[in-house]
């Protein structure tokens, strides 16, 4: 399925005159239409192209660089770079084919009429993550003998309302841009403007052309951006001298190919199913650094809820920033099958530690407390709108750790606990919790107070929020439980707090309050707060308080609400097998929250509201992967229990590429049995591993193919514990 494309790509590269088909392919997306807004295209449900560098929704009027901000605090947002790929051919085409291909990474606009062909591929290269691309092929379907010229409408645009822009060169081979941002975030952690610079092919103003004896022509036009000059440049003579464009072209395809190869799903009697999973992993991974680059390693600056190619505007789209969304609902899948992806985003929070440490400070509390809504610097740029969610909503600190404690979980990375500050993430935010936390006397328990939890409707703040409560506690126990490897003893005081944090619980329901005092009967709740106990967090509980908190705020969630609200609840209801309600909540995660013909996500079901919404895509792969395929990640064993109800008419499930501790696994699911495969170990970072199922145990080695019943668990674990 996603394997031929390098193969299919020179085909179609040499066949210039093949006809135009739209196809059935589940990692195609094709309109002969695009969205359009009223006179003007519908820039809010195009689909972008990126790298973790560069990113453009196509066709629109705006670039975007990773952790390029323009704007002060609350004001901060992404810096707009005019785009050097939105030019238009000025025809009528008699037939127009638009086409975004998620296995191989470009868009393609196909147009024809009697006399020419025109191909244009959009993509932001792999190989080079500085480069746009634009690669258009002309081919000739009239008779030789006359010239024939495409018109081409160009807006070039050299200044924008955030970046303070000098043409330093203009000739036949180049133009450069560069450019300061107008105002830095915080003037104590960016001492300095940000510098950007962009080289480009000159723009087709001409137009272009065939003579009147050739039959095809390809033309390339690269754009290479990056905060350093020198490094721009570089990527932009190896684009435009030292390759042939075809080259460009299949090493960005070979490079994709390379991405799927590393992990994909795989569904079997549902191709809309197939190609709802392919789109979502694809734009989730666009926004991330690629996993094969020749470009010189960057400071990754985050996931935004709205991607690498939004959030250009105040009041848009979060404004680039990164909130929980990047470790809570994009995190997890991202771990499963691309660790080192999992590890750039957390060295985004690591990074900009040092504003943790004065966040936390600023507040009179020690270690360190991440923002609610964080860009360059990692102070808060919350927009002073909603004080409310800058001051208490911190239970962010605690969904970063608990990212950490799952990327430890995944690969016992000791290196990057002591030499990449893994270690002192994971001490550090469970010093702040240590010093959050108050005593109560008269229940005799620690409280958190004054805090907001995901349910961002409890305003302006409640005491002892379950979700905080327990995210906290887990941060504490996980410094302890790591502290073999970092020689960091976490104080008995801390430790007492993680096991005697209070936690509101109704008895008579025998359900978890969302915080003290709340109203079971007359409250409305924004999105998942108590139900992500179950999981993500995986706190302990009975089915039957399980199942009452799934069916209890169910009904209490606001209908407009996000997407992974839904997500949550189907993983619940699928663990406690009521899998006709489960599929209900499935198909209510995505089905009114994906716009066609890309597949691009957005917030709101009715409406828009933020687009390219990578969170919703997050959430719904999450119900894949640890709902109907029933993995538990745990901080010392990977665990399979899949029930072998599978959604929406689909025969059989294949995880391809689950890491685990330096081994590769192919897990396969139906309706009766499971199966794993041992597909590869990594010389370098894998550790024995054995397994468990029942009164059966071994070792786990190379090429093991093993099988099991459904709805039977199956226990992988180390064979020597991380901290025996």
């Amino acid at each position: 399925m996603l394997f031929f494309l390098l193969l299919i790509l020179s085909a179609f590269i040499l066949i210039q005159t093949a006809p135009i088909e739209q196809s059935e392919s589940t990692t195609i997306f094709s309109t002969d239409k695009l969205p359009s807004n009223g006179s003007s295209l519908d820039y809010r449900i195009l689909p972008y192209i990126g790298n973790g560098h560069v990113a453009t929704v196509v066709f629109s009027d705006f670039i975007y660089m990773n952790g390029l901000y323009n704007g002060e605090n609350g004001t901060s947002h992404r810096a707009r770079i005019p785009s050097t790929l939105n030019w238009q051919f000025k025809i009528n085409p008699s037939s127009s084919l638009y086409t975004l291909n998620v296995s191989s990474g470009f868009f393609i606009e196909t147009l024809e009429n009697d006399e020419i062909r025109i191909e244009r591929y959009l993509l932001a290269s792999q190989e080079y993550t500085e480069l746009l691309i634009a690669y258009v092929v002309l081919t000739r379907l009239a008779p030789t003998g006359r010239k024939i010229v495409v018109p081409v409408e160009v807006n070039e645009q050299m200044t924008s309302i955030d970046i303070d822009f000098t043409v330093e060169t203009r000739n036949n081979e180049h133009v450069l841009l560069s450019g300061k941002t107008r105002q830095v975030e915080n003037s104590q952690f960016q001492k300095e403007l940000l510098s950007v610079f962009v080289y480009y092919t000159p723009l087709p103003v001409e137009g272009l052309e065939l003579d009147s004896e050739e039959t095809n022509r390809t033309y390339l036009f690269v754009t290479s951006i990056d905060e350093i000059k020198s490094r721009a440049k570089q990527s932009f003579d190896y684009a435009t001298n030292e390759r042939q464009p075809h080259e460009i072209l299949l090493s960005h395809v070979s490079r994709w190919n390379d991405i799927w190869s590393n992990g994909y799903v795989e569904v079997t009697g549902n191709d809309e199913l197939q190609k709802q999973i392919n789109s979502a992993f694809y734009y989730i991974l666009s926004s991330l650094p690629p996993l094969s680059t020749r470009s010189e390693h960057k400071q990754f600056y985050g996931l935004s809820p709205g991607s690498l190619s939004r959030g250009g505007l105040l009041g848009e789209d979060y404004g680039g920033h990164s909130f929980w969304d990047t470790e809570t609902w994009m995190f997890p899948s991202v771990l499963l099958f691309y660790p080192t992806l999992a590890k750039e985003i957390l060295s985004y929070r690591i990074a900009l530690r040092d504003s943790a440490v004065d966040n936390a400070r600023l507040f009179g509390y020690e270690g360190w407390r991440f923002p609610w809504e964080s860009a360059r610097t990692g102070v808060d740029v919350t927009p002073d709108c909603c004080p409310e969610v800058r001051l208490y909503q911190m239970h962010i600190t605690g969904d970063i750790a608990f990212a950490a404690r799952q990327y430890i979980a995944a690969t016992g990375n000791r290196d990057w606990l002591l030499n990449e500050l893994g270690g002192e993430l994971i001490y550090e935010t469970a010093r702040f919790w240590g010093s959050r936390a108050v005593y109560n006397n008269e229940k005799q328990q620690y409280e958190i107070l004054t805090v907001l939890p995901p349910d961002e409707d409890a305003q302006p703040f409640k005491n002892n929020s379950v979700f905080t409560n327990a995210v906290a506690s887990l941060s504490i126990l996980l410094a302890d439980s790591v502290s073999c490897i970092t020689n960091k003893k976490t104080p008995q005081s801390w430790l007492d707090i993680a096991s005697t944090l209070h936690f509101p619980f109704d008895n008579l329901t025998q359900t978890h309050l969302e915080y003290e005092g709340f109203d079971l009967k007359n409250t409305t709740i924004k999105q998942a707060d108590v139900v992500l106990l179950g999981f993500p967090i995986m706190w302990s509980m009975s089915d039957q308080v399980r199942r009452n908190d799934l069916l209890v705020y169910e009904p209490l969630t606001r209908d407009d609400g996000p997407a992974m609200t839904w997500s949550m609840h189907s993983i619940g209801f699928i663990e406690l097998g009521d899998f006709d309600k489960a599929e209900q909540l499935f198909r209510r995660s995505y089905e009114t929250y994906v716009r066609p013909p890309f597949n691009v996500w957005t917030e709101a079901k009715s409406g828009v509201g933020a687009v390219n919404f990578i969170t919703g895509a997050g959430g719904f792969l999450q119900a894949i992967l640890f709902g109907y395929g029933g993995i538990r990640l745990k901080l010392d064993q990977l665990e399979f229990k899949p029930r072998g109800h599978l959604p929406n008419q689909v025969t059989k499930l294949i995880f391809h590429g689950l890491k685990y501790q330096g081994t590769t696994i192919d897990l396969t699911i139906d309706n009766k049995v499971y199966e794993i495969f041992v597909r590869a170990q990594n010389s370098n970072d894998s550790v024995p591993l054995t397994y468990k199922h029942g009164e059966h145990h071994g070792s786990l080695k190379l090429n093991d193919r093993l099988s099991f019943s459904i709805d039977s668990q199956l226990i992988i674990r180390r064979s020597v514990p991380l901290c025996p």
